[in-house]
């Protein structure tokens, strides 16, 4: 027998008799203190952007506020009932979702309103400052808008309102 043959069978050998005590892994049960939080990086900065599910009004697992996802795919909060009521049809197809791995924006501001002008066909969600352009039927439908919640106001209360980015 080579030199390296009987090394390799002596290793072998070792090495067998020290595992005998040995437990199976299996058979080990492994205590873990979960980590709250990772240095250096924060829940919010977990998040991220989601314009696949704009449209989507979703609320945590354990209940809430709703939010509703805008087209760049943010969270955005609408306060109250009220605030709600005047924007969508109903309170039908409210999603509950884990929310941690979604971007937050800025809420939907109290009293928000969609709104058109009296010389004009275009429809606008009013929030935050701006008046947002709900370019189409099917964006109107895609958030589940209310038709009939859509206030008529002079048209140069709309031309005041500083646009804000197309919502589609």
């Amino acid at each position: 027998m080579s030199n390296s043959a009987f090394l390799e069978t002596e290793e072998r050998k070792a090495y067998s008799q020290n595992t005998k005590n040995h437990v199976p892994v299996e058979e080990i049960e492994v205590k873990t203190t979960p980590m709250s939080l990772t240095v250096g990086i924060s829940p919010d900065s977990l998040a991220i952007p989601r314009p696949d599910l704009a449209g989507l009004r979703l609320t945590s697992l354990k209940g809430g506020p709703v939010y509703l996802v805008n087209p760049e795919g943010y969270l955005q909060m609408i306060p109250n009932p009220q605030t709600y009521n005047s924007l969508f049809r109903d309170w039908s197809n409210i999603i509950k979702a884990d929310l941690l791995n979604i971007a937050t924006g800025s809420p939907i501001t109290d009293g928000a309103v969609l709104a058109k002008a009296d010389n004009s066909a275009a429809v606008y969600i009013v929030s935050n400052g701006v008046k947002r352009w709900i370019n189409s039927a099917a964006a109107m439908d895609k958030y589940y808008f209310n038709w009939d919640a859509i206030l008529t106001v002079p048209h140069v209360l709309v031309d005041f309102i500083p646009s804000g980015q197309t919502w589609s």
